[in-house]
């Protein structure tokens, strides 16, 4: 996820609240190099990374399989939009087969990386629409939201307790 703050048309003002929690989180010092590591070492869907805690912050401890749900409900537009988007955008840091890097291409990269922006932005909204769907009962499960999806893949838990800490910290 490389976030920047840009004008992009509202949804609605409560599924705008996660965007601005994204990019207010994603500011503050050293978030973003964990995200990034996040998902490039460890494939973390970083969008529901942050959803995630934004619902742990709002209290909203998701049930096993509303977090499944989620996950589920999350993947395929990473996957196949937000991943794709990424990629091809990254391929564009260089030169590529015969072309040589110039100002055509940095724009062409510059419009991808607001595409991939607007599909990461989109994925927010989506988890805060989703959000409103659930009913939650609160302490129903004892580890957050983060925790139980950095365990469901694969992450030790000492790195899972950094992430936390990093992310708390104000």
């Amino acid at each position: 996820m490389d976030l920047i703050n840009t004008n992009f048309t509202s949804t609605s003002d409560s599924h705008e609240s996660l965007w601005r929690f994204a990019l207010a989180l994603y500011a503050r010092q050293g978030i973003a190099e964990t995200c990034l590591q996040l998902q490039d070492e460890r494939k973390v869907n970083v969008c529901l990374l942050i959803g995630l805690h934004w619902l742990d912050i709002r209290g909203c401890v998701l049930s096993t399989a509303d977090l499944t749900d989620l996950t589920e409900h999350t993947h395929k537009w990473a996957q196949e939009i937000i991943e794709q988007l990424r990629a091809l955008r990254r391929t564009l840091k260089k030169s590529f087969d015969n072309f040589p890097s110039d100002e055509l291409q940095e724009q062409v990269r510059g419009l991808i990386k607001q595409a991939e922006l607007l599909a990461e932005k989109k994925l927010l909204v989506e988890i805060a629409r989703w959000s409103t769907t659930i009913s939650v009962s609160e302490g129903s499960v004892s580890n957050s939201n983060i925790e139980r999806y950095l365990t469901s893949l694969g992450i030790d838990e000492i790195f899972i307790e950094s992430v936390i800490q990093k992310l708390t910290k104000q």
